[in-house]
């Protein structure tokens, strides 16, 4: 069964990415005691949230990728040096995203000149296929280091992408 005509093949890849970057790839909610921690993670960066309780100077309500391994310890930090890892192989797609997006044609022409079996478009979806299963080695991770609900959202939605771009009949 063919997902899509191959002339929109490149456009389904860019817009998978693009789209990717919106869609949070784990949402967790912790509550204890009155407190409550939202925690919202993107590919590139996460916003915190803490009801009911102020803690001043110290709250981060936004902490990019880079920065959240050094802000938890334990468990938490370890899943977050896999989401680091998962957000450099996403953020090579990205750029890969908006060349192919640039220079659509010539791309192509250039990536087939290299080697024949080599397309933009299943790499890019190999690049979400490891990006989307590195996430979810991540989220797995925070569930078992979070007392509460973690749902991993986006990680589901970059492993179908991504296989949805792999099965793509180019010829």
């Amino acid at each position: 069964m063919v997902w899509v005509r191959k002339e929109y093949a490149g456009e389904l890849a860019v817009l998978s990415v693009w789209v990717s970057v919106l869609i949070p790839w784990s949402v967790s909610y912790v509550t204890r005691e009155g407190i409550s921690l939202v925690v919202i993670r993107f590919p590139f960066f996460l916003f915190q949230f803490i009801f009911g309780a102020d803690l001043g100077a110290l709250e981060r309500p936004f902490l990019t990728v880079n920065r959240a391994p050094a802000f938890e310890s334990g468990a938490v930090s370890q899943a977050y040096e896999v989401w680091l890892a998962a957000a450099v192989v996403f953020g090579l797609a990205f750029l890969l995203s908006v060349a192919y997006y640039a220079l659509d044609e010539r791309l192509e022409t250039r990536f087939t000149a290299v080697h024949r079996a080599l397309d933009p478009v299943r790499l890019l979806g190999g690049l979400l296929v490891v990006s989307g299963g590195l996430l979810l080695a991540s989220a797995v991770m925070l569930v078992d280091a979070y007392a509460g609900l973690s749902v991993p959202l986006g990680a589901f939605f970059l492993l179908a992408f991504g296989g949805v771009l792999l099965r793509v009949e180019r010829t």
